[in-house]
């Protein structure tokens, strides 16, 4: 029985719950389909590149050579096994005295792979091309920029050595001197300071100063 001192108007409503927009099918099923494509999307890209992994590993293993390695750089980008055929192709073109040909290898190694381990040595290695193929200017630019790029390069002993046989080559003594008096003194990159102390060593000795005039 109904309270009388209960005023019809004043008893509690309940409404019916309403379903979040959200949670409501038609946005729902477009959007779980376009997870579905999604996750179908991603698996598929992971097996198409596991795949192409596997098929140019095996193409290095199976047919070592410089067809092989134009073929990996051509149709095989990214893949670790191109990093080989580049360098691999390189070092083949240095060994022919194609030193411009190595120092363009070696730079789109430095390019496509700026992350790899073997990056800075690759820096180092189209330095010293351009150095034999008589590219002097931009053989030292390549020095200069190993030498003072921060965190400090592995081979920037490396890079001061090659700089400083250019500048002898240039008769710049005097300027291999302090290259090579500065990097000894930093004592980085130990595997190349021996060399660094060798050709220091056989630098001739720095001109005498000026004798002043007696004082009158």
């Amino acid at each position: 029985m109904a309270n009388p001192l209960t005023v019809p108007s004043d008893e509690p409503r309940v409404l019916p719950a309403q379903i979040p927009t959200w949670l409501q099918p038609k946005i729902l099923l477009p959007l779980g389909l376009a997870i579905v494509a999604g996750i179908a999307l991603l698996l598929w890209q992971y097996a198409k590149a596991e795949k192409t992994r596997a098929e140019s590993n095996l193409l290095l293993e199976s047919k070592p050579g410089a067809a092989t390695w134009a073929q990996l750089i051509r149709d095989y980008p990214g893949q670790p096994a191109t990093a080989l055929a580049i360098l691999e192709s390189a070092a083949d073109a240095s060994a022919k005295k194609d030193y411009r040909q190595a120092a363009s290898l070696y730079e789109k190694f430095t390019r496509d792979f700026s992350s790899h381990p073997l990056a800075s040595a690759a820096r180092l290695a189209q330095a010293n091309q351009l150095a034999a193929s008589g590219d002097r200017p931009l053989a030292q630019n390549l020095y200069l920029r190993m030498m003072s790029a921060q965190p400090s390069d592995p081979f920037r002993t490396a890079a001061a050595v090659g700089l400083a046989r250019i500048q002898i080559q240039e008769n710049r003594p005097e300027a291999a001197r302090q290259v090579l008096n500065e990097i000894v003194s930093a004592n980085t990159g130990r595997s190349f300071l021996p060399e660094a102390r060798s050709l220091l060593d056989s630098l001739p000795p720095p001109p005498s100063p000026t004798a002043q005039p007696p004082a009158k």
